[in-house]
């Protein structure tokens, strides 16, 4: 059992609220984790309703519904952006699971997937704003991303193991609703990876950049203009060597 989960996602800067019980709460079913499996509850979550967003995911968490035995989920997410911790174990949110991505079939899914059930109508879209832990204002879009990157990180899963439960249904799931997973995904996996910018890796620069930025570089460095690409080997950047370049280089950023 996942008696660590508050913990991870304590990791993703969020709120979390810890339901009474959550550790020991499981339904029947194993428990062989390998990612997080991202649905929308399918009812509109409205900003400002905390009391009725804990009573939600309370009745998740210990009631479930006349076909299905509780609790519904691991995780609930307000659109608040606050994380409910609902159970540690096996909880019955995704059912058979077809292979997706990396991830292989599964005659029960529960035992495969974090289950985390979004407070979303599927419809209502994801920018509504709310609170993380320090105050700063937070998507429910935001939120999510934050709370499956943490999840991966914590567990050591990459950005790919993060799935729809649309992508894995065997019976027709569209859920979570206007969440397009591909752009999602990447970003979790900018989130895991920490980066505060979209600034593109410089492989990914138009030439044109890349030039100037060699450019740049060479007049720091030698004070004068020189062609980047030439010359070769040991030969002289006008009457400079390159392994002047080098000790130059080493001065300028204190290794020598």
């Amino acid at each position: 059992m996942l008696t660590d989960l508050a913990e991870a996602c304590r990791k993703s800067g969020l709120r979390v609220v810890e339901l009474d019980g959550w550790r020991v709460r499981r339904s029947a079913g194993g428990e062989a984790y390998r990612g997080v499996l991202c649905h929308h509850t399918g009812s509109y979550d409205d900003i400002g309703d905390t009391d009725s967003d804990l009573s939600y995911a309370l009745w998740m968490a210990r009631t479930g519904r006349p076909d299905l035995d509780p609790p519904l989920c691991n995780l609930a997410l307000s659109a608040e952006g606050v994380v409910y911790v609902a159970a540690a174990g096996n909880a019955n949110h995704a059912g058979q699971a077809k292979a997706s991505g990396p991830m292989p079939a599964a005659s029960d899914g529960n035992a495969l997937y974090i289950g985390i059930e979004a407070m979303n109508s599927g419809s209502q879209g994801w920018s509504r704003l709310g609170r993380d832990d320090r105050g700063k204002a937070v998507t429910q879009y935001d939120a999510y991303v934050r709370l499956c990157a943490a999840l991966c990180k914590h567990y050591g899963w990459p950005a790919s193991h993060v799935r729809a439960h649309r992508e894995t249904s065997v019976t027709g799931k569209w859920d979570p609703g206007l969440l397009e997973m591909t752009s999602f995904r990447a970003d979790v996996a900018r989130e895991i990876r920490g980066d505060d910018d979209d600034m593109p890796a410089y492989s990914e620069w138009p030439e044109k950049d890349r030039k100037a930025l060699a450019d740049d570089v060479a007049k720091a460095v030698l004070d004068a203009d020189m062609n980047a690409h030439e010359p070769k080997g040991d030969e002289d950047f006008r009457g400079v060597s390159l392994r002047q370049v080098v000790k130059r280089i080493a001065r300028a950023v204190g290794k020598e």
